[in-house]
């Protein structure tokens, strides 16, 4: 029961970190060129982008309203998603596992 709730705080917080990212940390904004219209593309995430928006206008708001209005498109990289998942999660428990260590230390 123990590894399991070791497991699911580790989990909790990556994914409150994932989701923290796309307000965070800026888009990168490229182009893609279409038969009739340019869309600009804002691709979101960290550390891996696993989430474009696509767009008519070049305005780059924040993700909210980029997300919530104006947008032609939406598409979710899963791979990178879940690598970003992986990732965060060995980061979080590095940290954690660091942060015991210490707190034993001193302890000791």
């Amino acid at each position: 029961m123990k590894k399991i709730q070791w497991i699911v705080n580790r989990a909790f917080v990556a994914s409150i970190l994932l989701i923290t990212a796309l307000f965070v940390v800026p888009p990168t904004f490229g182009i893609a060129d279409g038969s009739k219209v340019s869309f600009y593309e804002y691709l979101y995430g960290a550390p891996l982008k696993w989430l474009t928006v696509m767009t008519i206008t070049d305005e780059k708001n924040d993700f909210t309203e980029m997300f919530f209005a104006g947008n032609e498109g939406i598409s979710i990289q899963w791979f990178n998603l879940i690598g970003s998942f992986v990732l965060i999660f060995i980061i979080v428990s590095l940290v954690f596992h660091l942060a015991k260590l210490l707190h034993n230390r001193k302890n000791a």
